[in-house]
């Protein structure tokens, strides 16, 4: 089998940046925290997999000279760069024609074998999402994105029926697969 294509969209994990709902909740430095060690912790599970080809596309872009010492500084790395998740996923795909699956840095159950599951998946369907708790997604991959059209086009983005937004979007020609539910943190 080749080498799963994943990519983690990460933010640069500090008191200031991202994790807002989470932030509000039980403060901003606890969820900065939070953020840190699951961050890490997810990286270490997933990058111990041989298997997988890990990269981190992360935020804000100056993450790419600005990254913490202490989370794996010698996995590759590129921006996010403007716009909307969905965009922002879109120029990721578009940049990786072939199979690549994205996943959220804050999925707490998540591991390898799970990756590996969705990769398989991409050998006989064009799309497999990793559908969260909350009514949106946690992982979402794709075969081949030049046969993907308008896949993010009027999503309103963190609500409870983001996944079924995103499935309205597919013609009905192309073939979904699901992996586990899992719950991701806000």
């Amino acid at each position: 089998m080749e080498k799963v294509n994943l990519i983690i969209f990460a933010r640069r994990p500090e008191i200031s940046i991202g994790k807002s709902r989470l932030k509000n909740k039980i403060g901003k430095a606890l969820g900065a925290n939070f953020y840190y060690h699951n961050l890490l912790k997810t990286i270490t599970k997933i990058n111990a997999d041989k298997r997988i080809n890990l990269k981190l596309c992360v935020t804000p872009d100056s993450a790419l000279l600005n990254w913490p010492k202490s989370i794996f500084p010698k996995i590759r790395r590129m921006p996010q760069g403007p716009g909307d998740i969905g965009e922002k996923m879109w120029r990721v795909f578009s940049k990786n024609p072939n199979k690549t699956i994205i996943i959220g840095s804050d999925i707490l159950n998540i591991n390898s074998r799970i990756i590996l599951n969705a990769w398989k998946k991409l050998y006989t369907s064009n799309i497999v999402f990793g559908p969260a708790e909350d009514g949106g997604f946690w992982l979402i991959g794709i075969s081949q994105s030049k046969k993907i059209k308008g896949l993010f086009n009027n999503i309103i983005w963190s609500q409870h029926n983001t996944l079924e937004q995103v499935k309205k979007n597919i013609n009905s020609s192309k073939k979904i697969s699901f992996v586990k539910t899992l719950k991701d943190i806000d």
